[in-house]
């Protein structure tokens, strides 16, 4: 591994090699420290996050049923192509 380091941070890493501290056990340690952090992260609730937005925003009472159904990936793709289309006319 090669990393590059500013002028600071190789001026630390100079005083730790002097004061006999292992930079690879210092990178490894880094290593895990940073793995544990990203593994002890709670998952990520879309559905909750998805009902918060359209609590907050929710459509307008007055809004037209869309012609295409939003669950099928295929006819909201042309849906959405179609609209782009027609905006830059």
């Amino acid at each position: 591994m090669n990393v590059r380091l500013d002028s600071e941070r190789f001026r630390k890493v100079q005083t730790l090699r002097r004061r006999g501290v292992a930079l690879s056990d210092v990178v490894r340690e880094a290593i895990d420290d940073r793995f544990s952090a990203l593994r002890s992260t709670s998952p990520v609730d879309v559905k909750a996050i998805v009902q918060r937005i359209l609590e907050q925003y929710p459509d307008p009472s007055d809004l037209p049923p869309r012609d295409y159904d939003v669950h099928d990936r295929h006819t909201a793709r042309e849906a959405i192509l179609r609209k782009l289309r027609s905006a830059r006319r």
